[in-house]
């Protein structure tokens, strides 16, 4: 039995519309084990199908190519939801505490979905995953850098580049689960903070 992620399970749903969209989870999570485990050129779409338990008729009539199917897997099993998650709200809230915290949720989403480093490996090479690879990484940047905007507005950050800060926080830990040897995501985070800290 395939394993499952977040947003999917087992059980296929009564009604029609529920199908439709268990379908599609099973897919993206079929397509992330695949993927991650031998490279975006190196796997098929056929290969997704089959993990997925649906036709390649099917497949593609929930995604028309590998690469739409690639960017799908990195924007909704990536980090990007729950980074929107994390900053809603959150201009007013120290950087000593939202920074811990989105690196400790990223952290987290790598240790349970260590395929996704292998998807983003890989995809690199493909100038189309690339360019979709990138416009994740610009609103990751978007996102961030305008809370760490707000924090220098309030007194509490020193002007820095905040897409290097950016970089820094998700680079080390995506490293680190790269090389087989995780890192403290607080450790990172205490790291980076402690270079762009005001001196009161």
């Amino acid at each position: 039995m395939m394993p499952t992620q977040a947003g999917s399970s087992d059980t296929m749903p009564v009604r029609r519309r529920e199908q439709a969209e268990w379908r599609r989870q099973r897919i993206l999570d079929a397509a992330l084990l695949v993927f991650g485990s031998k490279g975006v050129d190196a796997a098929s779409m056929k290969e997704v199908a089959a993990a997925a338990g649906v036709t390649s008729g099917l497949l593609y009539h929930y995604f028309t190519s590998k690469e739409a199917l690639s960017l799908a897997v990195t924007v909704e099993r990536g980090f990007l939801p729950e980074l929107r998650e994390l900053l809603t709200g959150a201009g007013d809230r120290p950087a000593v505490v939202v920074l811990p915290e989105v690196t400790a949720g990223f952290d987290r989403m790598l240790s349970q979905r260590t395929a996704l480093v292998g998807l983003f490996v890989s995809g690199a090479a493909n100038p189309k995953i690339r360019q979709g690879l990138e416009e994740v990484l610009n609103e990751t940047h978007r996102l961030l850098g305008k809370y760490l905007s707000d924090r220098i507005a309030a007194g509490e950050l020193r002007p820095h580049d905040s897409r290097a800060v950016v970089q820094a926080l998700f680079s080390s830990c995506a490293f680190g689960y790269l090389a087989g040897q995780p890192v403290d995501p607080a450790a990172v985070a205490q790291i980076v903070l402690g270079g762009i800290m005001a001196v009161r």
